[in-house]
């Protein structure tokens, strides 16, 4: 586990979002007429699914597992959000007169959700790489 802390923080915030769409989802639930605890229960399930996806990703080496990961989300949202336009009706709900949303098994993503983790991933491999060249600005002024 790469910082103790920092899961156990992450773990925390993600309780207590829990707790809160439980509470701000009764006036929801009544304009929509779904069961009260819908929202609760989704956000139940995709909390541990994210609260086991972080832990997945701790156990092993960032170097390694992470370039990957990173440059799929990043690439593969840009080319399917470029691809959304172009795509069947029965696989993409249109919202507002854009075509944003993916239908997958009963529940629709977002590929711009996807494209905001992987640039973030991009920028900051970006600004982690070393500059590298023939010569560099402060050899420039020295010589």
């Amino acid at each position: 586990m790469a910082d103790r802390r920092l899961f156990a923080l992450v773990s925390i915030l993600i309780g207590i979002s829990i707790v809160l769409i439980y509470s701000l989802s009764v006036y929801t639930t009544i304009l929509f007429g779904v069961n009260e605890f819908h929202f609760a229960i989704r956000q139940t399930i995709f909390g541990f699914l994210s609260i086991f996806v972080i832990w997945l990703l701790a156990q092993g080496d960032p170097d390694k597992l992470l370039t990957p990961i990173g440059f799929t989300l990043f690439i593969g949202s840009a080319i399917l959000m470029v691809a959304m336009p172009f795509l069947p009706e029965f696989l993409v709900s249109a919202v507002g007169g854009a075509k944003r949303w993916i239908k997958v098994f009963g529940f629709s993503l977002a590929p711009v959700e996807f494209f905001k983790v992987g640039f973030v991933y991009f920028l900051a491999w970006s600004f982690s790489r070393k500059l590298t060249g023939p010569v560099s600005s402060m050899q420039c002024e020295q010589g």
